[in-house]
């Protein structure tokens, strides 16, 4: 017979789980990012001249190590916001120009599809403490999903703004996955049902974590006209 165990033995056997994960997932990171500077070594034309088939396999090797490394990164990084091990470290910057440079770093995300981003500012005060590294990477990600779910050739719109004394960012896309809004900051929940795009469901839950550690929130609307705005707000 089953016998269910008590909440506190399968919350212990949760933070179990999540310490394999964090333990096997650290294991791992080295040897990958080993390999994948062997590999950039190899694909070097001056040192390592290859052939043009040489070289899609050698391609192909290594995205799908990156992909691993994301991963690992990503269960590392839910690990440490879980467990309450995430040291932020804010600086005050001039929103307006982080931003800017974020979405400039995430050009080529969009150029794969020929999509186009319109940057709308509405702000007056622009300086906001926040940790740098961390921000960028909401926001590299906000651009990413923005693109991975929507069609080639479309628009994507950011806005910052203000509003109660928060600053507030928002990206808008036209979507064609089914986006549960209750659930899509949850870990290992992802909306590619409807592709055959590969994800990893920790994204947005590691993006919410770090807007709620800088004092925030984010959340997710939808409209008549198919598509999504994202919205975080920061004190």
């Amino acid at each position: 017979m089953f016998v269910l165990g008590t909440e506190k033995q399968k919350s212990k056997l949760s933070n179990d789980t999540e310490t394999l994960l964090a333990t096997v997932s650290h294991d791992l990171k080295n040897p990958i990012v080993s390999v994948l500077l062997a590999l950039e070594l190899l694909n070097n034309p001056k040192t390592s001249p290859l052939n043009d088939f040489q070289k899609e396999i050698l391609d192909n090797i290594t995205n799908s190590l990156k992909y691993m490394r994301n991963l690992v990164v990503d269960i590392l990084d839910s690990y440490r916001l879980d467990n309450h091990k995430y040291q932020m470290n804010k600086v005050r910057v001039n929103f307006i120009d982080f931003v800017q440079s974020a979405i400039e770093d995430s050009k080529y995300i969009l150029s794969d599809k020929n999509q186009s981003l319109k940057f709308i500012v509405s702000i007056k005060n622009v300086f906001i403490d926040i940790d740098v590294l961390e921000m960028k990477r909401v926001i590299n990600n906000l651009i990413s999903n923005a693109s991975k779910y929507s069609p080639q050739y479309s628009k994507i719109t950011v806005r910052v703004f203000e509003k109660n004394n928060f600053k507030c960012f928002s990206i808008e896309n036209e979507c064609f996955a089914d986006i549960e809004s209750t659930n899509i900051f949850e870990k290992f929940v992802t909306s590619n049902d409807n592709t055959n795009l590969i994800a990893t469901g920790l994204g947005l839950y590691i993006v919410k974590e770090i807007i709620i550690a800088h004092g925030g929130r984010i959340f997710i609307e939808r409209n008549a006209k198919n598509s999504v705005r994202l919205t975080f707000l920061i004190p």
